[in-house]
């Protein structure tokens, strides 16, 4: 099973993408692709979320 070391452009760890992980086919064509990793992903959508929310009263 082939394994590219990424770097997610939000947090700077390295992983290791395997071929079965959804963004490995981006990460082998294009030279310059952008990964974020899956922690950074659900914090940025919870963020979203939770600033779409209704504020609450008083």
């Amino acid at each position: 099973m082939n394994k590219i070391a990424a770097r997610c452009i939000m947090c700077g760890k390295t992983y290791e993408v395997a071929e079965d992980h959804k963004d490995y086919p981006k990460l082998s064509q294009a030279k310059d692709a952008v990964f974020v990793c899956d922690r950074c992903n659900y914090k940025v959508r919870y963020e979203s979320e939770e600033k779409q929310k209704p504020k609450k009263p008083m």
